[in-house]
């Protein structure tokens, strides 16, 4: 088994592959098969490959530190990294379990976030166009 140290923008990750695969200095396009040309927005996506050390143990999630800005049992937080592209609450307003309240967009994916219970918003903490990370509290909610 080979491990291969993926770069994509910022990030970093750690893959293992099984197999006779030899990728170091590849480039890889998200969705795209080896011979197959880039177009649309696949063309601005790339991968960096490089061999990763041997001596390094595959990072695991739960390594990786907590980005939680204080959750909470009245906090709606973010699933996953991304951009708040609308918020469609505002303090004050009466929700019902599962109504829309945020959309965020990971991967290019649009992801709507819904209340996890019915109630009253106390606080917005995100504003459209908003970078978040995985945890990161989008609204509270009042105290039953």
């Amino acid at each position: 088994m080979d491990r291969f140290e993926v770069v994509v923008g910022d990030a970093s990750y750690e893959v293992t592959l099984s197999g006779d695969e030899n990728l170091s200095g590849a480039v890889i396009t998200p969705g795209l098969h080896p011979g197959q040309g880039a177009t649309g927005n696949a063309a601005n996506s790339v991968a960096k490959v490089r061999k990763a050390p041997v001596d390094t143990p595959a990072a695991s999630p739960a390594a990786r530190p907590a980005t939680s800005s204080g959750g909470g049992k009245n906090a709606v937080t973010a699933p996953m990294p991304g951009t708040i592209l609308e918020v469609n609450v505002k303090a004050g307003d009466t929700l019902e379990r599962g109504q829309q309240v945020a959309i965020l967009d990971a991967m290019k994916m649009h992801n709507v976030i819904g209340a996890p219970r019915a109630g009253v918003v106390a606080e917005v903490c995100v504003a459209a166009q908003q970078n978040v990370n995985h945890g990161d509290v989008i609204i509270r909610l009042q105290e039953k």
